[in-house]
């Protein structure tokens, strides 16, 4: 007889990322919990789809949520935080509040509600802006990735105790479905991104959503507390080098 639907939990997966994310655990065969502050306009995904209301800008206690989540489709395998701060408060309090402070709340709440099997695992959708400094971001989205990351470590050292395990993706910038047409009608920067990326091509959500869902797999089993690049190669090239090229030195 065949067991309960698994059941993954999808953090901001109404646009972009998250709703890749969404549609490959769908793909899977999961139960699928999109917590976010609108419903997602995702009916045509099937019914295996399900929404929690939630405000991560004021949100100072997870438990309400994560009991609405768990009644929604039982307890959890795979947990992935695609969130973004998008309001227009204080960006360094409100990057502050959904980044880190909210995704700490769901970690710790659902710490006792992940379904008892072999595998179970927790995905973070982080930044090359971790590692790295670029004018396109505010400092607030530099440190809370940076924190997401050092974040990651400790809970894959804590909940790895509890066989969870917890990685974190860094992608450049990269196409989403919905600025795929702004950006097929921008060929000179389609071309910059062929000059100083290695694979020679700009990523797209696809890219990312394939790695977190290898993470939050049994084929990853042994994998946790990693932070992965997925930027093409971008982050192995020295910069002079990049400078050289793109000044045709």
């Amino acid at each position: 007889m065949a067991g309960p639907v698994p059941h993954a939990v999808v953090v901001g997966g109404t646009r972009g990322l998250g709703r890749v994310v969404v549609e490959r655990f769908l793909a899977r065969g999961y139960a699928v919990s999109v917590v976010s502050r609108r419903a997602p306009a995702l009916s045509d995904l099937g019914p295996g789809l399900r929404h929690a209301v939630a405000d991560l800008e004021t949100l100072d206690s997870a438990q309400d949520l994560v009991r609405r989540v768990v009644e929604l489709a039982g307890p959890v395998r795979y947990i992935v935080f695609c969130q973004r701060y998008r309001g227009e408060g204080d960006p360094w309090r409100g990057e502050l509040q959904v980044g880190l402070t909210a995704t700490k709340l769901l970690i710790e709440g659902f710490v006792d509600h992940f379904e008892d099997v072999p595998d179970r695992a927790i995905g973070v959708v982080s930044s090359v802006y971790a590692d790295f400094v670029g004018s396109s971001q505010p400092v607030g989205y530099h440190v809370v990735k940076a924190g997401l990351n050092q974040m990651v470590r400790y809970y894959a050292w804590e909940m790895g105790r509890r066989g969870v395990r917890v990685n974190a993706i860094m992608p450049l910038s990269y196409i989403k479905p919905e600025s795929r047409d702004f950006y097929l009608s921008k060929p000179d920067l389609l071309q910059l991104y062929d000059r100083f990326v290695p694979l020679r091509r700009m990523g797209n959500a696809e890219d990312s959503a394939n790695l977190l869902d290898f993470l939050c797999s049994d084929k990853a089993a042994f994998i946790n507390g990693q932070c992965i690049f997925v930027d093409g190669g971008v982050s192995v090239v020295w910069q002079e080098e990049l400078a050289k090229k793109m000044g045709a030195v």
